[in-house]
């Protein structure tokens, strides 16, 4: 029996990925046969250089999106209309000078050659996989040349105080929401308009999907508005809680143990039944 073209969008960390940052060769073997039939597309907050490595190995030809949907393209089609938004360099600059050196640890923004970062900090460098960029150290009033991608901020200290005091800062300007990364002393400030969910929302009428044959997998705060949106909507075991409670469905295993291969193969098989 053939089965219409479905969306798959996967996330990366937590998701696809197992908690050595790597997919098990039983997913990728299984989503590289479904990718012959349906549309599998990778959805994270990370840049594309950090997930192309992924995307290679699952030998996509497919749109991916990136940036939590501030950059959508398709290494594959020159002729694809990539998505790429940034934030006004002044914006993050009075954000930065409105939180002030007193809370912040170090601010990291991006452009796709280029990293900003307060100060120079190995485990940061890591986290940002500079190798191949640019690297730009310094005040962001001063160093700031562009307007960047993202805006990711490193408290110095997390509690209620502090918070509000970063929220305020980034509520100023209109359009502009924040989201802190658990407890993590990291926020993330993006626009309210750009989301996952969006970009898919997007790449669905440009591929001439119907909504309703949209699946989507994630685990975190920025797959909210995916896992709202998608119809077939599934946070993994190992997801927070609250993800849980948006997601239509919880996989029966997490990200360590097969769960999207698991989920997919139950999901088809229903349908062909």
């Amino acid at each position: 029996m053939v089965v219409n073209p479905y969306l798959i969008a996967l996330d990366l960390d937590g998701t696809l990925l197992t908690s050595n940052k790597t997919i098990d060769r039983q997913t990728a073997a299984y989503l590289r046969k479904l990718s012959k039939q349906h549309v599998i597309v990778l959805a994270t907050g990370r840049p594309f250089r950090s997930a192309k490595k992924y995307y290679d190995q699952l030998q996509l030809t497919t749109p991916i999106v990136c940036y939590n949907g501030a950059f959508v393209t398709d290494p594959h089609n020159p002729s694809f209309p990539e998505r790429a938004f940034a934030f006004p360099q002044h914006i993050v600059k009075a954000i930065a000078t409105d939180v002030g050196d007193a809370m912040i640890d170090n601010i990291m923004c991006e452009t796709n050659d280029t990293i900003w970062l307060l100060k120079e900090e190995s485990g940061l460098e890591d986290f940002f996989w500079h190798k191949g960029m640019h690297m730009v150290y310094g005040p962001l009033q001063q160093t700031l040349t562009t307007h960047p991608m993202t805006m990711i901020m490193k408290s110095r200290q997390r509690d209620d105080q502090s918070d509000k005091v970063i929220v305020d800062a980034v509520q100023k300007h209109p359009g502009l929401s924040i989201r802190f990364w658990g407890d993590s002393p990291y926020s993330e400030i993006y626009f309210d308009e750009l989301s996952k969910g969006s970009a898919l929302m997007s790449l669905l009428e440009h591929l001439h999907i119907p909504q309703d044959r949209w699946i989507a997998f994630g685990d975190a705060e920025n797959d909210r508005e995916m896992l709202t949106l998608a119809p077939h909507s599934y946070a993994m075991m190992n997801a927070i809680d609250s993800i849980k409670k948006t997601a239509k469905y919880v996989t029966r295993l997490d990200n360590n143990h097969h769960a999207i291969k698991e989920t997919l193969q139950t999901f088809f098989n229903q349908l062909i039944d």
